[in-house]
């Protein structure tokens, strides 16, 4: 009852008092916790009085503490914090209104300025139409051994960077966008409604850009307690059969739901704030003690900290810093949010904005609201730079060293995506997206024999259709043959020179995708026709130029008849040439008659079109008056001489 007592006491001396604290501990403890401004506190026997005065930090206090060492550890402690951590991107995707943006709320613990539909029209459409990023922290040493990466810095914690892409059909040029800075995916889908269109869109993106996802089956909390274990083995079987020709076939299958729902506590749990740092209730701006925990969310943070792998970072090389918003800050200066996608970028460098041919130099950074003064390779970060008119540009690049060129025409490596039910053509157009760039664009394919990089002294065939990569599944077993058969077109094999109808900025070994976004949205098949990376650019303005560095030729072919034996070793040949025709580039070329001779494109025979052939293997004497021959040749798309060969 006395030390009762005491404490009452105790908490009601405030402001200006003199304490003097020796002997009890509970004493010591309360009054360190109730010392104001201007106390004189004289703490010389308790080291709990330390740890409490470490604690509290009051304006004018005089605090003669014999006892340093929790001062210094807790020093040393905001050092580490204030080291920048190392990011990794996951794009969270699906179809509209699968659950996405809360599913991103129930893991984030740091919000950007673009998160969970901040925008009004967002918010007033119920839907994402936008990018949205938030954050979240793991320790490092809690990642599986093998997938901590090749960085050095073992102690940095590592920053999950949450892409939060929209569902809708019709903004699927934002989902390719965002997709283009992500290291894994996030595949949701809803447990009710399975896979729909905009899934199938979401999983050949992920194929193109990541190659890394988890699947969450979302909305559990919709079915029934007594039926859910059913209904979740029978949704994953279904994904697993839709996915087996993908690389998510293995991908692990996460039950989940962001809005709890009554009864399913306890297959969630929290939000792994302690070990995994994932943080569960959201983004902390609302919660309180009554807040529903997710479904799921713990496992969801297990099987994340097993299964990301960090890849190695590169701040070498010229900085490529692609920005999804921009937008400005009184009194500060203009902001660009984005992704450093190669280099880095630091305070007082100067950058230059390609998009309208200036240099500014960045005055500050931050990364989740927290300023840094350098970011590397996969970071998301926050550049302020003033004097720039923040309605000039909504999404663009920031590059060093004029490193961007502006393409009017682009080489690139080709694949189909197999999904798309329609033929790829040479001559059609197509939705060109290279980052958030999307223009119309015209492509030419082409393809080589010959399993190598593109050389611009090698001859390639024209195509007329893009065909189907062939499953490269086995190509191990024939790392000796790089040679392919005419039904097989494996990665590699194939190329396309794309003719953009105006001139953008291309970063080269970007991620190119073709699309038909002029389709019916209500159209069930997928829109998303190829995808590639960026070789090089092409300049088209000179076609003796152009055919100097790209050899792509078509096969022709004409045919003719036996006329009449000229001799032995000659014959007279008709039909090949129309009247008149300058045959002097086919002399010396050879002929294939049906009968299995060979011969040899001797001269013109008259001015009707008539040809003289030499024999090279039989006799022409066993050759029969009207007997077939045919001149195959190679002719030069680009050649403006338009020369044959053979």
């Amino acid at each position: 009852m006395e030390n009762i007592t005491t404490t009452t006491n105790n908490n009601n001396n405030n402001n200006n008092n003199n304490n003097s604290n020796n002997n009890s501990n509970n004493n010591s403890n309360n009054n360190s916790n109730n010392n104001k401004n201007n106390n004189n506190n004289n703490n010389n026997n308790n080291n709990n009085n330390n740890n409490n005065n470490n604690n509290n930090n009051n304006n004018n206090n005089n605090n003669n503490n014999n006892n340093n060492n929790n001062n210094n550890n807790n020093n040393n402690n905001n050092n580490n914090n204030n080291e920048t951590p190392i990011n990794f991107n996951i794009g969270i995707m699906g179809h509209v209104d699968s659950g996405k943006t809360s599913l991103a709320k129930a893991l984030s613990t740091n919000l950007s300025t673009a998160s969970l539909d901040k925008s009004p029209a967002s918010q007033e459409r119920g839907i994402t139409l936008d990018l949205g990023f938030s954050s979240f922290q793991i320790k490092k040493d809690k990642l599986a051994e093998n997938n901590s990466g090749n960085n050095s810095s073992n102690d940095r914690n590592i920053q999950i960077t949450l892409v939060d892409c929209p569902g809708h059909a019709s903004l699927i040029k934002t989902i390719i966008g965002g997709s283009q800075i992500i290291d894994m995916m996030f595949l949701v889908i809803d447990i009710v409604k399975g896979i729909q269109t905009q899934t199938a869109e979401c999983i050949v993106i992920g194929e193109i850009t990541c190659k890394k996802g988890i699947i969450i089956l979302n909305k559990i909390d919709q079915i029934p307690i007594e039926s859910r274990k059913e209904k979740i083995e029978q949704v994953s079987s279904k994904l697993r059969k839709a996915l087996e020709k993908t690389c998510f076939k293995d991908s692990i299958i996460i039950p989940f739901s962001a809005t709890g729902g009554s009864g399913g506590g306890s297959s969630g749990g929290g939000g792994g704030g302690g070990s995994g740092g994932g943080g569960g209730g959201g983004s902390g701006e609302n919660s309180n003690s009554t807040t529903i925990e997710p479904i799921g969310i713990d496992l969801l943070t297990k099987e994340l900290l097993n299964f990301i792998n960090i890849p190695k970072r590169e701040s070498n090389g010229d900085l490529l810093f692609e920005f999804d918003h921009c937008f400005q800050i009184k009194g500060q200066g203009t902001i660009l949010t984005g992704t450093v996608l190669r280099g880095s970028i630091e305070v007082n460098q100067m950058i230059q904005i390609p998009q309208l041919n200036i240099e500014k130099k960045v005055k500050s950074m931050q990364m989740f609201h927290k300023p840094i003064k350098k970011a590397i390779q996969g970071d998301r970060v926050g550049v302020c730079i003033t004097q720039l008119d923040s309605s000039l540009l909504e999404r663009g690049l920031a590059c060093s060293n004029n490193s961007i060129p502006l393409l009017s025409s682009a080489l690139i490596s080709i694949e189909k995506v197999r999904f798309y039910k329609q033929q790829v053509n040479s001559k059609q157009q197509f939705h060109i997206t290279i980052g958030h760039s999307t223009v119309i664009g015209t492509i030419t394919l082409f393809s080589s024999k010959i399993i190598e990089p593109f050389n611009s002294i090698k001859e390639y065939i024209y195509e007329d259709t893009l065909h189907a990569t062939a499953n490269n599944n086995n190509s191990n077993d024939n790392n000796n043959n790089n040679n392919i058969d005419d039904s097989s077109y494996p990665v590699g094999s194939q190329f396309a020179v794309i003719k953009f109808d105006h001139p953008i900025l291309c970063p080269l070994n970007s991620i190119v995708i073709g699309s038909k976004l002029d389709v019916n949205l209500d159209s069930t098949g997928c829109r998303i026709a190829f995808h590639g990376n960026l070789l090089e650019g092409i300049d088209d303005t000179n076609k003796q130029t152009l055919f100097s560095k790209l050899k792509i030729f078509k096969n022709k072919s004409k045919q003719g008849q036996v006329e009449r034996i000229h001799n032995e070793n000659t014959i007279i040949g008709k039909n090949l040439f129309k009247k008149d025709s300058d045959i002097s580039s086919f002399i010396g070329m050879k002929i294939l008659f049906e009968t299995g001779e060979i011969g040899i494109l001797e001269s013109s025979f008259g001015k009707t079109g008539k040809v003289k052939i030499q024999i090279q293997t039989g006799n022409a004497e066993s050759i029969k008056l009207g007997a077939i021959f045919t001149l195959t040749f190679k002719r030069f798309i680009y050649d403006q001489n338009k020369k044959n060969k053979q």
